[in-house]
């Protein structure tokens, strides 16, 4: 049997008239039934019969259309009724066989086929576009109207045959099939843009280069200014070119840039129109760049490699040239005017460059005239440059994003006071409209300032996680706008514009100052010198400030601790306690945060060795049990309950590390001990100062139930009440947890110190305290008789703690006289009676006596206390330590006779 294209070459011509006869018919009656075997008709006919050809593309054309049809009305129909009908075999067999005869034409005689194959595929394309353009919903956004359409058989079929016809003249004359894409995007855009947008992703180099160059050939053969003005195609390439320059900016700058240096280059074999277009290139672009501030954006970013100073000695002889496409030589300074005002990026390149060219005085290829032309020139374009920005900037009210982008650029740049007083004289004028939107809704135009230099910073901040912006010199000008504001000697300022744009801003201020690093300093200033949050303001800022200000300023508190600095560290602790002092004394939620923060950050996180701290490691994140290592090696090692482990390494990874301790200087350690109870004492200050207390009772109970939760590692048995003594034995592993974190953490004897001073909050650490004493009593236990000199080191810290527990006892006043002064008789006493005074008297009498508030009263000026004659324990539990004194009278004389003769009364 021989192939179908023999049969076709082999067809005799009476056939050939049967199958136009056919055809014909067949065309003209729309049987719907016959469509199959018309298109292979078609088909025969495209091949055998060139006079033929415009009638089957017309036959495609309709068949395409009812496809595109079928498939808008599928979609509308599952929209309405949310099932989708059953899509047309005929259409899909149809299109199928039209899509293979196509591609085969294209790729056996590419030169003949494709101009004309895509010539056809783009019409039929923007008509079904535009045809459709309103149905099925189809949206306005180009990804969404792209993924509708490349659903649909007919319309990714033409897009595929068009793809075809471009990719086979790609290394021979694409210029035809991208002249037919302009044509057909300037008579059905924008309906038509997702196929530039398609076509573009597919091919964009050589659709970005051909674009320009067919865009060139068309412009320049306008004679007039009027022409370019109204020209279509021009306005396409703009329309393709923006849509391709968001993922091919750099091809479209290095394309702009091939282009303009072609335009340079002057060859003898230059026809007439090559001359034209070589000197119509920069005119083209420049009309480009006015068009679409996306391109003027991308020929920005090359004007270092487009223009220099010799460059503009060549162009110099072709601006008579470039008069004719703007009209006037006044209409094309001011069309490059508005185009430099205009730049985001470089523009202080190019005022960089017409100031070089204002000084030139030497120039290849240019006489003296020529180089005095074009020094005057330059200096009228930099006069009229000012001059523009100088109307732009007093006149905010025509643009005012250039009067925005003036103060932005003041505020960040600004090295002297007469510099930065003109932020606030442009930003105060007259003449500024400040009820137009956003600027009144957002607090002014300076808040607007602040808002995107902060938001600028945050970004850059978070995609390159270090600082890529630097900002020192807008901070020193920002707290020095907010120290004018305060002083009331600047009339223009009364009416907090500063105060009021940081207000707005309190957001992005917050975040910045809990990521910045060099400028923590002067942000906590400029934050501190807000004085918000205040009970008295009219500003009341959301929860999510209080929060972000919260956890920056206990950030802040402990970069603080760590900086080696002396006079600003100083100043930073006094601006952290300012403001958590006022964030604890306006919202509750931002006092619970503050303690939380500071407590277990200076107590158990990498913080804690600036305290003082012995147990502080940081350990690797694959640091593992050997144990579980070898579980999840082998799950069948028989190991036994009580299977015994020597971790001397890790699998996989080698002997443990061992880890050192940061070393930090007492002194410092003290000085940041003192600073933290500073801290707290701002997070517990009362709304109101007291003549004779700072501190809010309720804040003190919050901070001893929190050092409760930090330290306790249960919920069990950490009431008030003291249990009998032998107790101790059940609670004996939760005990000696406690004991050992008060010994590794020293900290908490300092803030066990503050909580007593403060009292009663001390009574709801009665926990805390009945761990240590228990602990105490059977350590002191296991020393037996042995002598003082045995184990010196030992017996020295037991002392030690000991005294540090009655000291904290007695300064909470839970031990009333003459029970706090037992710390002084301990160092002469034997171990046993140790423990015969911490078990008789002191454990006994917080047995029977339970540590509560209730235990304290309040004096007129609001001090909790115990009267210690009143409280006076009875005899039973101070007579273990009367006895124990007696027998060693003769080293208690004195002592004695103050505890338990020369007691006070009442008169």
């Amino acid at each position: 049997m021989m192939p179908h294209a023999t049969l076709v070459r082999n067809l005799p011509q009476h056939n050939l008239l049967k199958e136009l006869k056919v055809f014909i018919i067949g065309t003209s009656k729309g049987d719907r039934q016959k469509t199959t075997e018309l298109t292979k008709t078609a088909l025969l006919l495209l091949r055998k019969l060139p006079a033929c050809r415009g009638a089957v593309f017309q036959f495609f054309c309709k068949v395409f259309d009812t496809a595109a049809s079928n498939y808008i009305q599928c979609i509308e129909t599952e929209i309405n009724t949310g099932k989708l009908p059953k899509v047309s075999e005929t259409d899909e067999l149809v299109i199928s066989e039209i899509h293979m005869a196509l591609i085969t034409l294209v790729s056996e005689n590419p030169i003949a086929w494709a101009p004309t194959i895509s010539t056809w595929s783009l019409e039929l394309l923007g008509e079904i576009s535009t045809k459709y353009s309103g149905r099925a919903h189809i949206s306005t956004n180009l990804n969404e109207t792209l993924q509708l359409w490349m659903g649909c058989r007919a319309a990714r079929t033409l897009v595929d045959i068009n793809t075809k016809c471009l990719s086979s003249l790609i290394h021979s004359d694409t210029e035809s099939c991208i002249s037919a894409l302009l044509d057909t995007s300037v008579k059905h855009s924008p309906n038509f843009d997702w196929v530039v947008a398609h076509v573009g992703s597919c091919f964009p180099n050589t659709v970005i280069t051909r674009v320009l160059s067919v865009g060139l050939k068309d412009f320049s053969q306008n004679r007039s200014f009027d022409q370019v003005r109204s020209s279509p195609k021009l306005k396409s390439v703009v329309g393709i070119l923006g849509h391709l320059a968001g993922s091919h900016a750099q091809d479209i700058r290095e394309a702009i840039v091939e282009i303009f240096q072609w335009s340079l280059k002057e060859t003898f074999d230059d026809s007439d129109s090559v001359r034209f277009q070589k000197k119509a290139t920069v005119p083209y672009v420049l009309q480009l760049a006015f068009l679409s501030d996306t391109l003027l954006s991308s020929i920005c970013k090359q004007t270092r490699n487009i223009l220099s100073v010799e460059v503009i000695g060549k162009l110099y002889h072709f601006i008579d040239d470039w008069i004719k496409y703007f009209g006037t030589p006044e209409a094309l300074e001011e069309h490059i005017i508005s185009l430099i005002l205009r730049c985001e990026t470089e523009g202080i390149q190019i005022l960089e460059l017409i100031l070089s060219c204002s000084q030139i005085t030497k120039m290849k290829g240019c006489n003296d005239a020529i180089k005095m032309d074009i020094r005057e020139k330059a200096l009228e374009l930099l006069e009229n440059i000012l001059q523009e920005i100088d109307e732009s900037v007093r006149h905010g009210y025509v643009n005012p994003s250039i009067l925005i982008k003036s103060a932005t650029f003041l505020l960040e740049f600004s090295t002297t006071p007469q510099q930065l007083a003109l932020v606030v004289k442009i930003l105060s004028n007259e003449l500024v409209d400040k009820t137009i939107p956003p600027y009144s809704e957002k607090g002014g135009h300076f808040s607007i300032v602040l808002e995107q230099i902060l938001s600028r910073h945050i970004q850059r901040f978070s995609r390159s996680n270090e600082e890529t912006l630097d900002l020192s010199q807008m901070w020193e000008n920002l707290l020095a706008l907010l120290e004018w504001e305060k002083s009331d000697k600047v009339p223009i300022l009364k009416s907090r514009m500063i105060s009021r744009a940081l207000e707005g801003n309190f957001i992005h201020l917050t975040s910045v100052f809990s990521s910045e690093i060099h400028h923590m300093h002067i942000i906590a200033d400029i934050l501190d010198r807000t004085e918000i949050p205040s009970a008295g303001s009219s500003y009341s800022p959301p929860i999510r400030v209080i929060l972000n200000l919260t956890q920056s300023t206990v950030n802040y508190f402990f970069a603080c601790c760590r900086d080696s600095g002396t006079s600003t560290k100083y100043r930073g602790f006094k601006r952290s306690c300012n403001i958590l002092r006022r964030l604890c004394v306006y919202s509750k939620v931002a006092k619970v945060l503050a303690l939380r923060e500071l407590l277990e950050r200076a107590l158990f996180r990498a913080d804690n060795v600036l305290f003082g701290a012995k147990n502080h490691s940081v350990h690797d994140n694959s640091e593992k049990m050997l144990l579980k290592q070898n579980k999840k090696i082998n799950k069948t090692i028989p190991l036994t309950k009580h299977s015994t482990v020597f971790n001397g390494g890790i699998i996989g990874v080698g002997k443990r590390k061992a880890t050192s301790q940061e070393a930090v200087q007492q002194e410092v350690v003290a000085h940041n001990t003192t600073e933290l109870i500073n801290a707290l004492k701002a997070c517990c200050a009362l709304q109101e100062e007291n003549k004779f207390s700072e501190i809010s009772l309720d804040s003190m109970t919050l901070l001893s139930l929190l050092l409760v939760q930090f330290v306790s590692p249960d919920v069990m048995y950490n009431g008030l009440p003291w249990p009998e003594e032998e107790f101790s034995k059940v609670t004996i592993e939760r005990d000696l947890f406690i004991r050992r974190t008060f010994t590794n953490t020293p900290l908490l004897w300092d803030l066990l110190s503050f909580v007593a001073v403060n009292r009663p909050a001390l009574c709801y650490c009665s926990v805390l305290i009945r761990a240590l004493t228990a602990t105490l009593i059977h350590q002191w236990k296991s020393m037996g008789d042995q002598s003082k000199s045995n184990d010196n080191a030992h017996y020295e810290h037991l002392i030690d703690t000991t005294v540090k527990v009655l000291d904290v006892m007695a300064l909470g006043q839970l031990l009333p006289p003459p029970l706090n002064c037992i710390r002084d008789v301990l160092p002469s006493l034997r171990c046993c009676e140790i423990v015969d005074i911490l078990r008789d008297c002191i454990w006994c009498y917080m047995r029977d006596h339970i540590p509560s508030p209730a235990l304290f009263s309040c004096d007129q000026n609001g001090i909790y206390w115990r009267d210690p004659i009143t409280a006076r324990p009875p005899e039973r539990y101070t007579n273990t330590l009367r006895i124990i004194m007696q027998r060693n009278i003769e080293s208690f004389g004195s002592i004695y006779a103050q505890m338990f003769i020369n007691i006070p009364k009442h008169d």
